[in-house]
């Protein structure tokens, strides 16, 4: 079946390839922190894999959109670089417990009900070592173009027009975020350049 980000991206909508604007930032992070082993979750066409890998990471891709990923292993040939890539939902994560040093999962994992979320948060727990660095970004306001919105939760709306209609998204208030990462320090929590939520942290060692 089809899905919702496999049908825009066949029809070439939200194809933006540059990183996020804090990119090299955490790159930079995760390199003095000597990361090596890191999930872009929801990685889409692979605009953070292939800034990652060209740093040198060992970078693994999911996503559930084919066409997504298939454009991911297109741009990597042409780079000659190496990704590990990965269809799925990303409700339940096919690792090893601790299995990254660091997960990335930019504007990706709002796309769901809470409850929904809540599960995708404890994979990430599940499968990032003791240690190990998250950075998360969520939008902070309803600004998806479309015009009709129907709420099927409390802060949980669908579009029902536009390119992003039936693809559920959760809104957080800002102090919502941290109790969502119990086994989590909060490094840093901000609004980004791209009017999101950034979030930084390090799974607490047990």
């Amino acid at each position: 079946m089809t899905t919702v980000w496999d049908a825009i991206f066949k029809k070439g909508e939200c194809v933006e390839m540059d990183p996020h604007p804090e990119m090299s930032t955490i790159a930079e992070l995760f390199k003095k922190e000597k990361v090596k082993r890191i999930l872009d979750l929801g990685s889409g066409r692979g605009r953070h894999l292939l800034y990652l890998a060209k740093k040198g990471f060992d970078v693994y891709g999911l996503d559930s959109s084919p066409t997504g990923l298939a454009y991911t292993i297109k741009v990597l040939s042409e780079e000659n670089l190496a990704a590990h890539l990965t269809i799925c939902d990303m409700i339940v994560l096919p690792y090893d417990d601790e299995y990254f040093d660091a997960v990335i999962s930019v504007q990706v994992i709002h796309h769901n009900r809470l409850e929904r979320i809540r599960n995708t948060l404890k994979e990430i727990t599940r499968v990032l070592k003791d240690g190990g660095l998250v950075w998360i970004t969520v939008p902070v306001s309803k600004n998806e173009p479309n015009t009709k919105q129907k709420e099927i939760e409390p802060n949980t709306f669908v579009p029902l027009d536009g390119i992003e209609k039936g693809l559920p998204h959760h809104y957080f208030k800002i102090e919502e975020i941290p109790p969502l990462f119990p086994q989590f320090s909060v490094i840093d929590l901000h609004i980004d350049p791209v009017n999101h939520f950034s979030l930084i942290a390090r799974k607490v060692t047990k």
